[in-house]
């Protein structure tokens, strides 16, 4: 579903971002491609997204950030522009423009000797034409997140060195506190509201009578009004006003906190949703060649089941072929040792001898080993059992850096890169995560070369081993200082959760996790290659979100990829 900010929001929050946090030293500066947040103090981020359909603004804090920045978007001039020109400059104010959604950011940063200059941001959310723009102390364009060609509009350019013009304004009324509302129509003409605030008032005109909806108004846009008004979803659209409509998802905490984290976790949720995507496409694409594979080979055993016809058939074509006419497209021939009448079928275009060979050659392709191509097949078959496992554990991860590098692993795996004279790169470990708690190690795998790698390779023969039972899962191995695990069982249950959470169980209440030593657990041979037997397993009732109450653990997490 789409987010979008409405003109009234906008207004809403250039006054709550002046009146709580500015003026405010620009410490930090991350970009993205359709994002950029500037670091204002403490854990606080003024964020801004130009996507072109969920823009917006507000206030993140670092785990967004943080969060962001692992979606490993290119670095670009318009970001480079940003610092250069804002970095430990100070924001002194934020000012709504025409009553649109638009709000020019002043800032003034020192250059020396005492002297100041001043730049501006200006953001513009505009659905698809949403940018951010910089300005100098003229507001002349420095640059642009989007720049925009006199070619493609010749109302406005935005490119460096020309001056600044907003998009064409609006028409329509200013709100007064002495308006006098009559209908619907009356807010129609109203600058400083969008569409869909107009139509939800305009439903819910007759449940209220005229005085409300004129002091209801006069809270939401004038200035000077202290009456709270409260930030609600209707659709996909985010609004203001003092009164929750009847359908409309009231969002709880403040206005510019909530709307930053709902812009910024909706590009967290696209960006998720495109690498999901693109490694669904490259195992369906794999799944296909597999299953052309594991067709020919059934094919193979079906030519197997006949092989000795397709050579009696070659034989009996060379010992007639002397009664077989040119152009036959089959023939009755004698079988000398049923004394049975055959008829077999010719290819018309070929000589007898050449059909003949065409049967010897589908009886020596029909000479295979039934048991060991059987197997083959069970091999290929688990392969692409595991491939769905894969993008199930890949469902799995919510953090995008682990997501990232799960899902780079499984694409480079599927497509290995052609071996090239240049450098060699650092060779990176199968990609799994690791957690510290209570003096012991916890390791987790994030796809099948994880979970073989953390399983035959981290684990020692000692050390503990988890799976979700009868589950496609994570497998999980602890590690302690010691021999035994007698003081571990806060750990051991700690391992047991993240084993059903890294699972297609995690939104279960409680689910059943095995554990045993891992000299217990051995690789299938021919099998896919994560996929094990173990035995002599102890068993835990677990609940998968167990493990998000040691936030000394949470805190402890990293991903382990580098040798």
């Amino acid at each position: 579903m789409l987010v979008s900010f409405g003109p009234e929001l906008i207004s809403l929050l250039a006054r709550e971002v002046n009146a709580r946090e500015l003026p405010a030293r620009i410490q930090k500066i991350e970009t993205g491609d359709v994002w950029a947040a500037l670091k204002i103090g403490g854990d606080k981020w003024l964020f801004f997204s130009w996507h072109a359909v969920h823009y917006g603004l507000g206030i993140v804090g670092e785990e967004a950030v943080s969060a962001l920045k692992k979606m490993k978007t290119p670095k670009t001039s318009f970001g480079e522009a940003l610092k250069r020109n804002f970095l430990n400059g100070t924001l002194l104010s934020a000012r709504q423009l025409y009553s649109d959604r638009i709000v020019l950011w002043e800032t003034e940063r020192l250059v020396g000797a005492g002297f100041t200059i001043s730049n501006f941001l200006v953001f513009e959310g505009m659905d698809r034409n949403s940018n951010l723009i910089l300005l100098d102390e003229k507001q002349r364009v420095q640059d642009a997140a989007k720049h925009i060609h006199p070619d493609v509009n010749r109302y406005r350019t935005i490119l460096p060195g020309n001056p600044y013009t907003p998009p064409p304004p609006l028409e329509g009324d200013v709100w007064s506190s002495q308006k006098q509302l009559r209908s619907p129509d009356d807010i129609r003409s109203l600058l400083g509201i969008g569409k869909p605030l107009v139509k939800t008032i305009t439903e819910h005109w007759e449940r209220f009578p005229l005085s409300f909806w004129t002091e209801a108004l006069d809270a939401l846009l004038s200035a000077s009004s202290t009456r709270p008004v409260h930030l609600q979803k209707i659709g996909g659209y985010l609004t203001v006003f003092p009164e929750c409509f009847q359908g409309g998802e009231p969002l709880t905490g403040a206005p510019v906190d909530r709307c930053g984290q709902e812009a910024a976790g909706k590009l967290l949720s696209l960006h998720r949703e495109k690498s999901l995507a693109s490694v669904r496409k490259a195992i369906e694409k794999e799944n296909r060649s597999r299953e052309r594979h594991a067709d020919g080979l059934r094919k193979q055993i079906a030519l197997s089941e006949h092989a000795g016809e397709f050579k009696k058939y070659g034989e009996l074509l060379l010992g007639s072929a002397h009664r077989i006419r040119q152009g036959a497209e089959a023939v009755t021939v004698t079988d000398w040792e049923t004394q049975r009448e055959i008829t077999i079928t010719l290819d018309g275009k070929l000589s007898p001898s050449a059909n003949a060979e065409r049967y010897f050659k589908k009886y020596k392709k029909g000479k295979i080993d039934v048991p060991a191509v059987r197997k083959k097949i069970e091999a290929i078959e688990d392969g692409i059992l595991e491939l769905a496992e894969q993008m199930d554990a890949l469902e799995s991860i919510d953090d995008p850096r682990l997501l990232a590098t799960a899902a780079q692993d499984i694409l480079e795996w599927l497509a290995p890169q052609k071996k090239t004279g240049a450098k060699k790169k650092k060779e990176e470990l199968p990609p799994h995560i690791r957690f510290s708690h209570a003096g012991n190690e916890i390791y987790v795998g994030l796809n099948a070369r994880g979970n073989r790698y953390v399983t035959f390779k981290a684990a020692s023969p000692g050390d503990l081993w988890f799976h979700i039972h009868e589950i496609p899962g994570a497998h999980v191995v602890l590690k302690t200082p010691g021999e035994t695990y007698d003081d571990a069982e806060s750990s051991i249950l700690l391992a047991a959760s993240l084993a059903a959470w890294f699972s297609k169980a995690r939104f279960s209440t409680k689910v059943q996790v095995d554990f045993t030593k891992r000299r217990n657990v051995r690789s299938i041979p021919g099998s896919a290659i994560a996929h094990v037997t173990y035995a002599h397993p102890e068993t835990v009732q677990i609940s998968p979100d167990l493990w998000k109450e040691h936030p000394e653990a949470v805190r402890s997490i990293h991903l382990a990829t580098d040798r």
